[in-house]
């Protein structure tokens, strides 16, 4: 039985409201409880029963890679006003960038959960504005999500018992989290506690801003390569893809008044991104591949928000945007073939 986790203003267990039960959100759910917070999902009511019977996951990091753990006994509410119900201390937002711009739940969250810390887990350039827009930015912690989960088998994967979520923390890359210095240590600590990899940053939107213009059209062409790593690093997509992750960082790098890392810079040449292609599938425990096709087909709305974002961007400061006009037109096609959001 694990020790409860308390909070050191009131010796209680750290209350936590995990906002979506998607990959993301077990994973964090599951480490909070090892740590010994008092965890619930907030769900849409069509997903409650499913999180009421609990999860089974895989961690891939460990020995006993497919051995199935239970995510049990964690608090379910389906909305703003039955949080506000109950008080809570900390509240991990998993959901995507565009569900965090759906109707009005999030103000209503915001307002719902009083002097509670909020977690943005988005990577979006603007979605901590959206946060921003409702809430105190004392209340708000900024991480990024470092880890890889997925609903498991994929495709093809045969070495799991039964379905489950298939989790792995890449080595040396715990999620960063910045924010109010007292808030981010009591964030971290939770998830420490738990043996989710966590640590303090000073910046994680400016530290997240430029990976994420650099990934984003690589993964829109290796959409349009039909998801496949040979065929991208043999295509005319891979040096789309360079010079759409230039011209996406240029964009960032004004947006935000600075300039972008030397070595993502040189990551974004054909030559280097060729490299790490060969290279992930040697060191990612899972199939890479169909793991990129299965969940970035479930989030085309993210990635085509994304795209968006850094093409507006570049235009509005009159910098080059051939590749992003391209591969942002490129998007709802794949999508539409691909039975993602229209």
């Amino acid at each position: 039985m694990v020790a409860a986790m308390s909070t050191p203003e009131t010796g209680t267990p750290v209350r936590a409201l995990v906002v979506g039960a998607g990959a993301v959100g077990q994973v964090f759910a599951r480490h909070l409880q090892l740590g010994g917070a008092e965890v619930a999902f907030l769900v849409k009511e069509k997903y409650a029963a499913e999180c009421r019977r609990g999860f089974t996951l895989y961690a891939l990091n460990g020995r006993r890679k497919t051995t199935p753990l239970r995510l049990d006994g964690v608090g379910v509410v389906t909305s703003p006003a039955e949080a506000a119900a109950r008080p809570w201390d900390q509240v991990y937002v998993t959901v995507s960038s565009t569900a965090i711009r759906a109707g009005s739940w999030l103000p209503e969250l915001i307002a719902a959960t009083g002097d509670a810390t909020l977690i943005s887990l988005q990577p979006g350039l603007h979605d901590r504005a959206v946060f921003l827009a409702h809430a105190a930015e004392e209340r708000l912690v900024s991480g990024m999500i470092s880890l890889i989960s997925y609903q498991a088998p994929l495709p093809g994967e045969t070495r799991f018992p039964e379905p489950g979520m298939a989790y792995w923390f890449p080595p040396m890359a715990p999620c960063p989290f910045s924010g109010a210095a007292a808030r981010v240590r009591a964030v971290v600590d939770a998830l420490r506690r738990g043996q989710l990899p966590a640590k303090r940053h000073p910046d994680v939107p400016r530290a997240v801003a430029f990976p994420g213009a650099l990934m984003m059209p690589q993964l829109v062409a290796l959409e349009a390569a039909g998801w496949s790593f040979e065929a991208l690093r043999r295509g005319h997509w891979l040096a789309l893809a360079a010079r759409g992750g230039a011209e996406a960082m240029d964009a960032v790098a004004r947006e935000l008044d600075t300039r972008p890392p030397l070595m993502l810079r040189l990551a974004a040449r054909p030559l280097a991104m060729r490299i790490v292609l060969r290279a992930a599938g040697w060191v990612v425990p899972l199939p890479l591949e169909t793991y990129l096709r299965v969940h970035f087909t479930k989030v085309a709305d993210q990635t085509r928000l994304a795209m968006e974002t850094y093409r507006d961007e570049a235009h509005k400061a009159a910098l080059p945007s051939t590749a992003l006009d391209e591969l942002t037109r490129v998007v709802p096609q794949l999508s539409a073939l691909s039975g993602g959001p229209p």
